[in-house]
C-alpha cells in the first residue's frame, strides 16, 4: 500500500519532498469500515453560467439581491444569467469590494465609494471617502481605511452615503499603515502592514475603540483577507522580522496554516497583488490564493487541513485558474474573472467549459529503509472506471530530476466498471517517484494506488 493521498509539498530540495496534487482534492472518508480513510476527489469543472462581456471585478449576494460589477457596470444578476443595469463606476478594471447594510448595498473600487439604495435602485457616490480598497459593515456602520495612513473611518449609521470628517480614529498600537478592515465575531479587525488590532463597537461619538488585543502579524495583500469557517484567512507578513505565511484568525488568536512548501513558494515575491477567494462547495471550505508569478493557484482545504493546487493546462504549461471572484447564488457556486464570464463550479464536469481539466498526482518517493534495490512488478490504481479515457503514468528514479516516457493505461471502455487499471513489469530501482495524470473529459477520483514491491 502506498502513501497515495496527500497534499502538494514539492520543495526545492527534491530529495526531501516532491509530491504534488493538482486539481485533486484530498478528502477524509468518514464512513466506518471503508477500505481507505482518505481519498482524492476530482476538482470540479467549470460550466458557463453567463457572459457579462467585461472583467468580473466583484460580486455580492445580499437579502435576495445578487449584484456583480462587470467592467464599469454594476448589474443585478437573475437566475437565468440575464442582468439589469444599476449604474456605472468610474473605473473599469481591478477588483472591487462589496458590503451591505439593511437599506443599501455598497461597493468600492479603491478610489470611490458607491452606494445603491435597495428600494429606489439609485446609485450615488459618497463624498469624503478615504480611498481604501476594502470595506465592511458592523451594526449598520460601514467601515473603511484612509488609504496610506493608520486611520479608520466610518459612515453614518444606516447611511453609507454620508461620511462626517470627524468620524475617524487612529490605530495607534503599531505605527504601520492600515490596508483593510474586516468584521469577525462581532469585532472589527484593523489589518495593517505589520500588525492587526482588534477593535470593538461601543456606539456614541467614538463608535469603536481598541479592545487592547493585537496580533504581531500584518498583511500587505489587501485582497487576501477573507471570512471563512468562522475565521479570517489572510496572507501574513511581518515587515520587521521578514515573516511570511498564511494564517487564520479566530478572535485575537492567529494560527499558521501554511506549510514550508507554501512559505517557500511565496518567499521573495511581491504579494501586494495577491488575491484570496473563499467559498464552500459540497461540504468543503476552500481558501484559494492567486499569487502573481506562481504557475498554479494554491488552495487550502479546511476539512482536511491540507494544501493542494488548482490550475489550467494551456499550451503545455500550467496557468493559475481563470477566476478570482466568488458568488454563491441560485444554489450554485459561481466564479468569475478577467474573461467576463461567470462559471458554475460543477462536480459532474471533467473539463473547464470545454478546456482540459488536467488532474495530476506526483506521489511521495518510494524507497527502502535499508537502501536496497526494489523491483516494481505491478502498479494498480483504484479509481473511477467505465467512462472511457486513459490514465498517463511515468516515473523518475532520480528524485524527479529526469522522467521516463509516458505509459497509457485504459480507464475502461464506457460501461466496463470492472476494468482493472494497472501497469506491469516496470523494472527496478533503489528509489522511485510515480506521476499519474488524467486529461480526458472523464471522471477519475482516485482513492489509492497499490504498488507491489516484493522483497
Amino acid at each position: 500500500m502506498s502513501a497515495f493521498v496527500g497534499s502538494s509539498y514539492a520543495m526545492r530540495n527534491r530529495s526531501g519532498a516532491k509530491q504534488r496534487a493538482v486539481n485533486l482534492i484530498p478528502v477524509p472518508v468518514e464512513g466506518a469500515g471503508e477500505p481507505v480513510s482518505k481519498s482524492f476527489k476530482d476538482w470540479p469543472g467549470l460550466v458557463e453560467f453567463a457572459d457579462l462581456g467585461a472583467q468580473i471585478r466583484g460580486a455580492i449576494n445580499s437579502n435576495g439581491r445578487r449584484l456583480v460589477v462587470s467592467g464599469s457596470s454594476l448589474v443585478d444578476l437573475a437566475s437565468d444569467g440575464m442582468t439589469t443595469s444599476r449604474g456605472s463606476l468610474g473605473s473599469s478594471t481591478g477588483l472591487v469590494d462589496f458590503a451591505a447594510n439593511a437599506s443599501q448595498i455598497c461597493v468600492t473600487d479603491g478610489a470611490s465609494l458607491y452606494v445603491l439604495n435597495r428600494t429606489t435602485n439609485v446609485l450615488t457616490t459618497a463624498a469624503g471617502y478615504g480611498g481604501g480598497s476594502r470595506i465592511d459593515v458592523l451594526n449598520e456602520f460601514l467601515f473603511f481605511v484612509d488609504a496610506g495612513t493608520g486611520r479608520v473611518g466610518w459612515t453614518n449609521v444606516g447611511d453609507a452615503a454620508t461620511i462626517d470628517a470627524l468620524d475617524y480614529a487612529t490605530a495607534e498600537e503599531s505605527p504601520d499603515n492600515l490596508i483593510c478592515p474586516i468584521v469577525s465575531g462581532g469585532e472589527l479587525l484593523l489589518i495593517g502592514k505589520s500588525s492587526i488590532e482588534v477593535w470593538r463597537l461601543i456606539g456614541g461619538d467614538e463608535v469603536v475603540v481598541p479592545s487592547g488585543r493585537s496580533i504581531e502579524v500584518g498583511c500587505d495583500s489587501p485582497m487576501t483577507p477573507r471570512r471563512l469557517d468562522n475565521t479570517v484567512f489572510f496572507v501574513g507578513t511581518d515587515e520587521e522580522r521578514g515573516q511570511r505565511g498564511v494564517f487564520k484568525i479566530a478572535g485575537s488568536v492567529h494560527q499558521r496554516i501554511s506549510t514550508r512548501w507554501v512559505e517557500e513558494l511565496i518567499s521573495g515575491l511581491d504579494l501586494t497583488e495577491a488575491v484570496g477567494t473563499a467559498f464552500y462547495f459540497e461540504g468543503n471550505a476552500f481558501y484559494a490564493l492567486n499569487v502573481p508569478t506562481l504557475e498554479t493557484t494554491i488552495v487550502f482545504d479546511v476539512m482536511s487541513g491540507l494544501w493542494f493546487e488548482a490550475g489550467e493546462w494551456v499550451n503545455g504549461a500550467w496557468q493559475q485558474v481563470r477566476w478570482n471572484v466568488h458568488l454563491s447564488a441560485f444554489n450554485k457556486t459561481l466564479l468569475g474573472g478577467a474573461d467576463g464570464k461567470l462559471y458554475e463550479l460543477d462536480a459532474t464536469a471533467s473539463s473547464n467549459d470545454g478546456d482540459v481539466l488536467r488532474r495530476v498526482r506526483v506521489m511521495p518517493e518510494i524507497r527502502r529503509a535499508d537502501g536496497k534495490r526494489i523491483r516494481f512488478p505491478e502498479l494498480r490504481v483504484i479509481c473511477d472506471t467505465g467512462a472511457g479515457g486513459n490514465l498517463m503514468v511515468r516515473w523518475s528514479d532520480d528524485s524527479g530530476n529526469s522522467w521516463g516516457d509516458w505509459e497509457y493505461i485504459s480507464l475502461g471502455d464506457i460501461g466496463n466498471f470492472d476494468h482493472w487499471v494497472s501497469l506491469h513489469a516496470m523494472g527496478s530501482a533503489d528509489r522511485r517517484t510515480y506521476e499519474l495524470v488524467v486529461t480526458d473529459d472523464v471522471p477519475w477520483n482516485p482513492s489509492d494506488v497499490i504498488v507491489r514491491t516484493p522483497q
